[in-house]
């Protein structure tokens, strides 16, 4: 009985144990994806499956030295990016070229446009790059999705590094907190601190703050 009892007061701690594991930040959600970013930099046989251009590739040759120096392991600085809907809104309309009028969507249909096009903003930076930065930068985009209360808005993680390109982490918010983020290089050489966000876009509805790194 003696021995029973001490079983289910185990037991019992393991499930409390389980139950209240920390959870991880979107800040360390950032890195872990940046982590199998460098990874995926530093391998000719992943490169390989989606691509045989050496010009694309030589894209990749000073984020790849990057990630094997560990330089993507100590971020320089990191910044918090926002965008108010109508501001989102401005930039689909400054991007696509269209009259279209976004405001008689239907709400929905507005929100899912909205959350793509924040997703898209690497996309976008790296546009006026060249060719061989938007195919580098799509090959090596990586995306994960995880639990997270910290999210209640998408939002989107600038990491900086000395002497090697920034990485775009975004993060969409979804239904009982569920997240996907998705981790891009920013090959634009212009893209030199956060505020160049609001110049390349031409537009000033994006919120930026720097955060404190732990």
């Amino acid at each position: 009985m003696k021995k029973l009892l001490t079983l289910c007061l185990a037991a019992a701690f393991l499930f409390t144990a389980c139950g209240t594991k920390k959870e991880k930040s979107l800040y360390v959600q950032g890195l872990e994806l940046i982590a199998l970013m460098g990874e995926m930099a530093q391998s000719d046989a992943y490169f390989s499956m989606y691509s045989t251009v050496p010009e694309v590739k030589a894209q990749m040759d000073k984020v790849a030295r990057a990630a094997e120096a560990g330089i993507y392991q100590n971020p320089k600085a990191v910044y918090q990016i926002t965008a108010d809907p109508d501001g989102l809104m401005e930039l689909l309309k400054n991007t696509s070229g269209a009259d279209a009028d976004f405001d008689r969507m239907p709400p929905e249909l507005k929100a899912y446009a909205q959350s793509r096009l924040f997703s898209s903003c690497a996309s976008i930076l790296n546009s006026t790059a060249g060719m061989e930065s938007i195919a580098a930068s799509s090959i090596y985009t990586c995306s994960k999705s995880f639990v997270c209360h910290e999210a209640s808005e998408d939002t989107a993680y600038l990491y900086t590094y000395e002497g090697a390109c920034p990485v775009l982490v975004t993060f969409s918010a979804g239904e009982n907190y569920a997240v996907n983020a998705s981790g891009t290089y920013i090959l634009n050489e212009d893209m030199e601190n956060p505020e160049s966000l609001a110049g390349i876009f031409g537009l000033s509805g994006f919120r930026i703050k720097e955060l404190k790194i732990p």
